[in-house]
């Protein structure tokens, strides 16, 4: 009982995999960089858009192929955690861009 109790706790399975984090990430900076083509200039829409296509990239770790001992590896925690960092701050730039579009 104890045992299948441990390997049940062990196995948890995230909402949003690492792969997920990297996709929305990338597709938000992609994102951002178009809207701030009409906002700035065209370096700067490159410069994002180079960004997030470096996350879309990322996006194949494999996560659900790690075991138990590489997902509770200090590592992939700081990876996941930077993930959702990542996602949560490419949505806030999309928002902040088409806010900043809104107004003009």
């Amino acid at each position: 009982m104890t045992n299948a109790f441990v390997k049940f706790f062990m196995k948890k399975r995230h909402i949003i995999t690492i792969e997920n984090l990297h996709l929305i990430a990338g597709f938000s900076l992609i994102i951002s960089g178009i809207l701030v083509y009409f906002i700035d200039s065209l370096e700067m829409a490159l410069s994002w858009a180079i960004f997030g296509a470096m996350y879309i990239s990322m996006s194949d770790i494999g996560e659900s192929d790690m075991s138990i001992e590489k997902l509770n590896h200090p590592n992939h925690i700081i990876r996941r955690l930077f993930g959702y960092v990542g996602a949560g701050l490419g949505v806030v730039l999309v928002l902040f861009y088409l806010g900043k579009l809104a107004l003009n």
